[in-house]
C-alpha cells in the first residue's frame, strides 16, 4: 500500500467496539421488552384505542345481538355454493335481509354514556353503508354479471375494514362483517 492509501484508514478508538456492544445490547433488550408489553393484555389495560367502548355490558349486549344475526346467516345456503350469479343473488340477498334485521336490533342499545353512543351511532352508519354495498352487489348479481363485491372506500379506507376494525378492539367477534360474499 502506498502512503496515500494507509492515510485514509485511521485507527479505531480503543473501546470503541465495546460500547458499540452494550448499546446495541441496550437497544435490543429495551425493544424488546417494548414489544412484549405492546402485545401483553396488560398494555390493554392502561391504553385504549379511539374507537374503544368503555362499558363492559355494553359490549357484552352487542356480542349477543351480533351471535343471533349470525346465526341467522349460518342457516342459509352458502353463496359460493349457488350455481349461477341469479341464485347467489337470492342468498346475498336473503343474508343481507338477515344483516339489516341485525343491525336494527344494534340500533336499539341505548349506551348510558355520550362516547360510547356516538362510537356505536358511527359504526352502526357503517353497516348501513355496507348493507347498501350488499344490495348493489345482489342487484348486479340478478342481473347475471358474475361480478365480484364491491365496499365503499371512505379516506382511502374500506368501510368493510373500518367496522372489522371496530369490532376487533372491542372484542366484538360475531359482529365482524360475515364472509359469505
Amino acid at each position: 500500500m502506498t502512503e496515500l492509501d494507509t492515510a485514509r484508514f485511521e485507527e479505531i478508538p480503543e473501546g470503541t467496539g465495546k460500547l458499540t456492544r452494550v448499546l446495541a445490547i441496550t437497544f435490543i433488550v429495551f425493544a424488546t421488552a417494548f414489544w412484549l408489553f405492546a402485545f401483553s393484555p396488560w398494555a390493554r389495560d392502561i391504553f385504549t384505542a379511539p374507537d374503544q367502548l368503555n362499558d363492559e355490558v355494553l359490549v357484552q349486549d352487542l356480542e349477543q345481538r351480533c351471535e343471533m344475526g349470525r346465526d341467522a346467516i349460518a342457516d342459509l345456503q352458502p353463496a359460493s355454493l349457488a350455481e349461477s350469479p341469479v341464485e347467489r343473488a337470492v342468498v346475498v340477498a336473503e343474508a343481507t335481509v338477515a344483516l339489516e334485521a341485525m343491525v336494527a336490533d344494534l340500533g336499539q342499545v341505548q349506551p348510558d354514556d355520550a362516547d360510547n353512543a356516538r362510537r356505536l351511532r358511527m359504526w352502526l352508519a357503517d353497516w348501513q353503508i355496507y348493507l347498501g354495498d350488499r344490495r348493489a352487489h345482489a342487484e348486479r348479481l340478478a342481473n347475471g354479471d358474475d361480478v365480484r363485491f364491491l365496499n365503499t372506500e371512505d379516506n382511502g379506507v374500506y368501510v368493510r375494514e373500518r367496522m372489522d376494525g371496530f369490532a376487533r378492539v372491542n372484542d366484538l367477534d360475531a359482529c365482524e362483517t360475515p364472509g359469505d360474499i
